[in-house]
């Protein structure tokens, strides 16, 4: 669904709350539309869901004896506390022998951590910076899971619900105009939306169960 019908969609509920121009009494189409895509952002980043994602085969290139590089902001982190499922991959410069990076939790990485170059396998985030081990012996291409810029023009119908929801609850707040009801309305879609991301990727999982891999569950903390 594009912005502008999304939003003529919530006008009469937005006028029904009293979200409105406190001297025109009406509501300021504008207004909703920096709201809405707020609301995007947050749950596409917060929630990671997969329409708002995209494979960017060459995140950034590692430099020979350099072992941090800065985090892009597009860049989107899944899991870090299942390995299989970072989101980060390491190929070789010429597209060949590409290799899942595995994180380790800061503490975890410090204790391996070493002056060894080879082909990275492992890696860490600490204040915006990813660290990677071995350190690059060579120039390798650092693949990853990319968050578009969300700026709300199109939503995807599935999240529809959730969107108009987290921006009237934001809009509401703002104004000091959050009721009980509207606060158990949000949290209800988000859990429909949580769960409807946990049943895409269980369903991948079903299909792809194989011996001595055991299936693992989405943590939102919903």
């Amino acid at each position: 669904m594009d912005r502008s019908t999304l939003i003529t969609q919530m006008l009469p509920r937005a006028q029904r709350l009293g979200l409105v121009d406190p001297q025109t009494g009406y509501i300021d189409r504008e207004e909703i539309s920096h709201y809405l895509q707020a609301s995007v952002r947050y749950l596409a980043n917060r929630y990671q869901l997969q329409h708002f994602l995209k494979m960017n085969r060459e995140l950034f290139r590692t430099e020979v004896g350099m072992e941090s590089y800065v985090v892009p902001p597009n860049y989107g982190f899944w899991y870090p506390d299942e390995t299989r499922k970072s989101g980060l991959a390491v190929t070789n410069s010429d597209g060949t022998q590409t290799a899942n990076l595995e994180y380790f939790d800061p503490p975890r990485f410090n204790l391996f951590r070493t002056t060894t170059q080879n082909k990275p396998a492992w890696f860490t985030l600490m204040e915006g910076l990813l660290y990677l081990q071995p350190i690059p012996d060579a120039t390798y291409l650092i693949e990853a899971i990319e968050r578009p810029i969300q700026d709300g023009a199109d939503i995807p119908e599935p999240y529809v619900a959730a969107v108009e929801i987290e921006t009237l609850w934001r809009m509401a707040s703002d104004l000091g105009k959050a009721t009980v009801l509207l606060d158990r309305e949000r949290l209800e879609l988000l859990r429909t939306l949580v769960n409807g991301e946990a049943r895409m990727q269980q369903k991948f999982y079903t299909s792809r169960e194989r011996p001595g891999m055991g299936r693992h569950s989405r943590r939102y903390g919903l």
